[in-house]
């Protein structure tokens, strides 16, 4: 089941609406993968690289436990439903994101526009609570008035944390081919 706020934000980017955020946030159709996840840069040479080829089927075993729903195109950034090895409901998974490094970021919020307004609210002109304002506009619910009272989710292991694991199992030889651990 795809989460209210997504609903709601998807239907106004189908409107032409801009979103609360950013103007190069972008929310992604339904299985659409971020450009984060473009390896298409890279040469022969560099896949030949046991230390590059190892974090790119690291970065995609990681990858492929989050269920993408919208990149900054500006900032390089993904951001998604960490579901995980059990396939959790979107509503239940944390929010997560990628960015243009490789990295992933466990993120504080209970969703996609919790996070969203943390994440761009410190760089609004009118802050964290004219993004705020913004979504509770548009029905969106939020849950905290101050940024610094979202919860933090509990996840173990973290996607950063999956990402170095399943790095060191490639890399050392144990990772099966196609495994997502």
């Amino acid at each position: 089941m795809v989460p209210e706020d997504l609903v709601v934000w998807r239907r106004h980017q189908e409107a032409g609406e801009p979103n609360p955020w950013s103007d190069g946030l972008r929310l992604l159709a339904a299985g659409e993968q971020p450009a984060a996840l473009d390896t298409g840069y890279l040469s022969a040479a560099d896949l030949a690289n046991p230390d590059v080829a190892a974090d790119v089927r690291a970065i995609a075993d990681t990858a492929a436990l989050i269920t993408w729903v919208a990149e900054d195109e500006d900032e390089g950034r993904a951001f998604g439903y960490r579901r995980g090895p059990d396939d959790l409901p979107l509503a239940a998974a944390a929010v997560v994101s990628l960015d243009d490094e490789g990295q992933f970021h466990l993120l504080r919020g209970t969703s996609l526009s919790e996070v969203l307004s943390d994440e761009y609210g410190q760089w609004a002109d009118d802050g964290y609570s004219g993004v705020v304002a913004r979504c509770r506009a548009r029905g969106v619910p939020i849950s905290a008035d101050d940024p610094g009272e979202l919860p933090e989710p509990a996840v173990s292991p973290t996607p950063a944390e999956h990402h170095v694991a399943r790095y060191r199992e490639v890399l050392a030889g144990s990772g099966p081919a196609g495994s997502a651990g």
